[in-house]
């Protein structure tokens, strides 16, 4: 599959406005609302000091999708939505067949045909990353990341567990702000939670997570987040984000079924995000 992919932007304090010119959407699609920590980049020289690196995947947020997959399931509701009439839905975490874990709207006819989850007992909780029937995106930057890395004659470690963002339980559920400030607040830690000195023989702990993961107006978009730890002082010693869309062989068409096209291209996105992000810490990947 040949996926044709668009230079990254970063923004600040943005808005969504409706629009109907679809060039327009796909420019303004990349605008996510608030600020993210800067940069951090150490000098390469130290980064060469590097031989034995952690990689950590973060828990990754749900997956947003503008507009709701809810209008392609019960037409109608845009109808009503357009005419303000009042046909509230509970907005809940559901997963297709192929385990992506969805933020969206439900109703009663969609018990059938979605896997409803519990907003007290989200499949994100799951201890393990990679559990079965969930599909955890954030692995797969780890596991592309430790690639990259043993390619280049560096000794990884791949952790099985995921970090767990800083947010409540009771906050895991379908509403994506509290998901957007706990993502925002992990990235921004200049000083990690996380006592990694259980691991012996590390020089570094690279962890991976995502900021923006959705899908809007036919397009799917994401961003990859990076911090270098040391794992004796707890310091982030780096910090880089990448970001980049696509409106080639994407949107919610991707996730029919057993959503395998969709995983397809969040994979190979992300790929050239994880790369960006190495490079920019400091390693000289061939």
């Amino acid at each position: 599959m040949q996926t044709s992919f668009k230079a990254t932007i970063h923004k600040e304090n943005s808005v969504y406005q409706p629009i109907i010119n679809k060039s327009v959407a796909v420019a303004l699609a990349l605008l996510v609302s608030g600020c993210w920590a800067p940069a951090i980049k150490p000098p390469v020289s130290e980064i060469n000091k590097l031989s034995t690196i952690l990689v950590v995947p973060v828990e990754a947020p749900p997956l947003e999708i503008i507009p709701d997959p809810l209008e392609e399931r019960i037409p109608v509701y845009r109808h009503y939505r357009n005419m303000s009439v009042d046909f509230s839905l509970p907005k809940k975490l559901y997963r297709t067949s192929g385990g992506v874990i969805i933020a969206g709207l439900v109703s009663e006819d969609d018990d059938q045909d979605l896997t409803i989850q519990d907003e007290q007992t989200s499949p994100i909780l799951a201890i393990a990353a990679g559990s079965e029937q969930i599909w955890t995106p954030t692995l797969v930057l780890a596991q592309q990341a430790a690639t990259q890395l043993t390619e280049n004659n560096i000794k990884v470690i791949l952790n099985r567990y995921y970090y767990r963002l800083p947010m409540a339980d009771t906050d895991r559920n379908a509403q994506l702000t509290h998901w957007h400030d706990a993502i925002s607040e992990w990235y921004g830690q200049n000083v990690t939670t996380v006592d990694y000195q259980q691991y012996a023989g590390i020089d570094a702990v690279l962890e991976l997570g995502f900021g923006n993961y959705r899908v809007f107006e036919g397009q799917t978009s994401v961003q990859v987040l990076m911090k270098l730890i040391d794992p004796h002082t707890r310091r982030v010693i780096a910090r880089t984000r990448a970001e980049t869309f696509t409106v080639e062989g994407a949107g919610q068409a991707t996730l029919n079924r057993d959503s395998e096209p969709f995983k397809q291209l969040v994979s190979e996105m992300s790929l050239h995000l994880v790369k960006q992000g190495l490079n920019d810490i400091g390693w000289r990947l061939q």
